[in-house]
């Protein structure tokens, strides 16, 4: 993957501003030699040559990293002419946020979603998880009036359940993860039967809804350990 990402971007690109080549989307131009502006509509995953699938070798997409890191270092570019030092720059800077998103497994489905028409889902608590969550906040309460009134005996005892409730918020997330890798192979394997997008679209609302979910328990998580 990275002699591919090194060579070619699948984005198209009109023609070359230098020599007037069409580079097909290459990070440099197969004529001239010189690098490209990043393409207009350019993707983390085309940037690195990469079809928009949600399992991918994460120690290649490391290597590409640091082949393309080192391609378009801006130190390479000090006396070049300005479109290569701005194509350097903007070309560096792409690859860092392209590297940052794909190589966190949540991150890159949610950068997928945000390609493919999603908005930003919302935190909302799974139907099962409603009635508890009510239980957890009268346990956060609880703690808090506790600490306040310096009941040692209190306090103890609403940390205990707190800890036991967040034992078990962790193994629904664990849970809601394996969901996700299941969905996102069954992704990969759509778009690699080119399938239609009304196939599609129910694992990508299904992928949306558990994002959702994930991200409410997540901060729910972060809610109790603070307060803990």
């Amino acid at each position: 993957m990275a002699e591919a990402a090194i060579n070619s971007e699948r984005v198209s690109q009109s023609v070359c501003q230098h020599c007037g080549a069409q580079p097909a989307g290459a990070h440099f131009c197969p004529d001239c030699g010189k690098i490209q502006a990043v393409a207009e509509g350019s993707d983390h995953f085309s940037f690195f040559g990469l079809p928009r699938k949600l399992r991918i070798d994460e120690s290649e997409l490391e290597k590409s990293f640091y082949a393309l890191s080192r391609q378009f270092h801006p130190d390479y570019f000090m006396r070049a002419n300005e479109p290569e030092r701005q194509a350097s720059m903007e070309r560096s800077s792409m690859l860092n946020d392209a590297y940052r998103t794909l190589r966190d497994r949540i991150a890159r489905v949610t950068y997928l979603l945000m390609l493919e028409g999603y908005k930003e889902a919302e935190k909302k608590a799974p139907p099962d998880l409603l009635e508890e969550v009510f239980e957890l906040n009268m346990q956060v309460e609880e703690l808090k009036a506790a600490k306040k009134m310096g009941d040692e005996d209190e306090v103890a005892e609403a940390r205990s359940s707190l800890e036991e409730a967040l034992a078990g918020l962790r193994k629904k997330l664990a849970g809601i993860d394996e969901v996700l890798l299941t969905l996102s192979e069954d992704w990969d394997s759509a778009l690699d039967q080119n399938a239609a997008t009304d196939q599609k679209k129910p694992l990508l609302d299904r992928i949306s809804e558990l994002l959702s979910h994930r991200s409410y328990i997540r901060h729910l998580v972060r809610d109790i350990q603070e307060e803990l």
